[in-house]
């Protein structure tokens, strides 16, 4: 039994490790857009369906490259570069409404997009793990997209009360949804192919 629980608290640590090493990009663009292009509700929403989607996806890495070629996994970049296209367009259009141009559809797909990261480093760990390391590799999961969720909301809260950040983050939210795209859909070191 006490083997079981070193499995568990082994898979906690693991799991806690690769999502806080792949997703400090996604902290700050999910800062930047609860800051001034989107509501809280909005924002939490639309993380916690992509965080549902990652842990789903991760679990099921072991068919994925039956389904998918791995090749064709770069073309997910072109979902944050229209987002950013589009925030660009949207906030040159009008200035005054910010809240509405990002919906919880748009932060799901930008946040699955950027996440192939996750995907990759957490889908191995299920695929090799015995069933009670699975449950510390959800629980862990689960627990640290909480803390992530939580982090996310306070820098957006910094972000807003500052006029000169929030200005910058409605500026900058659509360049690094573009910039994200771009290295997703580029031929670097860390893709698979």
């Amino acid at each position: 039994m006490s083997y079981e629980w070193a499995d568990v608290v082994t898979s906690l640590l693991l799991v806690s490790v690769a999502y806080g090493a792949t997703n400090v990009d996604n902290l700050l663009i999910m800062a930047t857009l609860a800051a001034g292009r989107a509501s809280r509700n909005t924002v939490i929403t639309g993380f916690v369906l992509a965080s549902f989607a990652v842990l789903l996806i991760a679990t099921l890495a072991t068919f994925i490259a039956d389904v998918l070629p791995a090749a064709m996994l770069g073309y997910l970049g072109f979902v944050p570069i229209s987002i950013g296209v589009y925030l660009l367009f949207a906030s040159s259009a009008s200035d005054d409404d910010t809240t509405g141009a990002t919906t919880w559809p748009a932060i799901t797909a930008l946040l699955l997009a950027n996440s192939s990261d996750t995907i990759f480093a957490l889908g191995p760990l299920f695929a090799e793990s015995e069933d009670s390391a699975r449950i510390g590799l959800v629980a862990g999961f689960v627990v640290i997209a909480a803390i992530w969720l939580v982090l996310i909301l306070k820098v957006s809260s910094r972000v807003a009360r500052s006029t000169k950040l929030g200005r910058l983050g409605h500026w900058l939210a659509p360049w690094m949804m573009i910039l994200i795209g771009l290295y997703v859909l580029s031929d670097t070191a860390t893709d698979l192919v």
